[in-house]
């Protein structure tokens, strides 16, 4: 496949001059903290049961300014998902339904799916499995996901009106098979882990195969796909060889860099079908955010009201949002999600 780098830094409204933004990278476990401050969690080589893909944690600063409100969360009705007994809880994705999907801790450190719609939470696990985890499901209740035994993980979808599993083939010699997003056609991205090396992959359930693929200029194990709308644009991360963290658009071939200005690293979580990306930032003082592309190529902030990190995961046709806030630098007790918008 061809492929071509274009550049493009998009403008921003409403947000702080650079240096007074909080700078947004969620943390989930404390045994994150033993990761490399250069390094994704897809470059180490320590193994951990759950989910890969935590929320963004700081390593750089851990007296970062917490997250300031903005102007632009007063445009959202915030909702606190409440996972029980649990002092760590992620809304990855809400679908044009309002059915809510992610994960949370318990208190043995075991990770559990769930579902939650119209103020019904429900506990997903895959059967037998130590470890679940929901990502995004998408307009149809299907869900991507995965589970574990604390060595290995395993991608699956799951139906979110009829219960039942659907395991994707594992990538040859990866124990760690992750799905982050699936659009309405079942077309899936996610990475496999081994160790310290890292792919990116692409599931056609047409052809019942994978594609692989790396962000040009990307350093090594360090592109992450994070969503993929029904266009099949897909949006994530990676790295450059200076460890900075840089947004990506993949579509038809090319790629096209995003990075919020003012910002020391981007990540995009997500894309819809309008093709309005959401993620997180860092600030340059390592403080965490949650960032909306809106009309223009332009960004705004949105914070949970009152916490000290916000980190936006998911987002619908209509714009509402959903993920994870907590204190300065995502101090537990981190909780799910979501904003309406008004």
């Amino acid at each position: 496949m061809h492929t071509t780098s274009i550049d493009r830094t998009l403008t921003q409204a409403g947000f702080a001059p650079a240096g007074k933004l909080s700078h947004m990278y969620c943390s989930f476990l404390p045994v994150l903290a033993l990761l490399v401050a250069t390094s994704a969690w897809s470059q180490t080589a320590t193994i951990f049961k759950g989910p890969r893909r935590p929320l963004n944690m700081s390593m750089a600063a851990t007296s970062a300014n917490p997250a300031a409100d903005t102007p632009a969360s007063a445009h959202y009705k915030f909702i606190t998902i409440v996972a029980p007994n649990s002092p760590y809880a992620v809304a990855s994705g809400i679908n044009n339904a309002g059915l809510l999907t992610g994960y949370y801790l318990d208190s043995s450190s075991n990770y559990h799916g769930f579902v939650w719609q119209n103020g019904t939470f429900q506990t997903v696990d895959y059967p037998g499995a130590l470890d679940t985890s929901l990502g995004q499901a998408n307009n149809r209740g299907v869900a991507i996901g995965s589970y574990g035994d604390g060595t290995t993980n395993h991608t699956v979808t799951y139906s979110v009106s009829t219960g039942a599993w659907t395991a994707l083939p594992d990538i040859p010699n990866y124990s760690q098979n992750d799905g982050y997003s699936i659009n309405d056609e079942g077309v899936v991205v996610g990475n496999a882990f081994e160790g310290s090396t890292s792919v990116a992959w692409i599931w056609d359930p047409a052809t019942l195969s994978y594609s692989f693929f790396t962000v040009p200029g990307a350093a090594q194990s360090t592109t992450s796909p994070s969503g993929i709308n029904d266009k099949n644009q897909i949006a994530g991360y990676y790295a450059d060889a200076s460890g900075v963290y840089h947004g990506f658009l993949k579509q038809y071939g090319t790629y096209t860099t995003i990075d919020v200005p003012g910002a020391a690293d981007t990540y995009p979580d997500g894309i819809n079908n309008r093709g309005i990306i959401e993620g997180q930032i860092f600030d340059t003082a390592f403080a965490a955010e949650g960032f909306v592309e809106a009309a223009g190529g332009q960004f705004v902030i949105v914070n949970y009201p009152g916490s000290g990190a916000t980190a936006i995961v998911g987002i619908n046709d209509r714009g509402d949002l959903s993920g994870g806030y907590g204190g300065a630098d995502f101090a537990e007790p981190v909780m799910a999600f979501i904003a309406i918008l008004r």
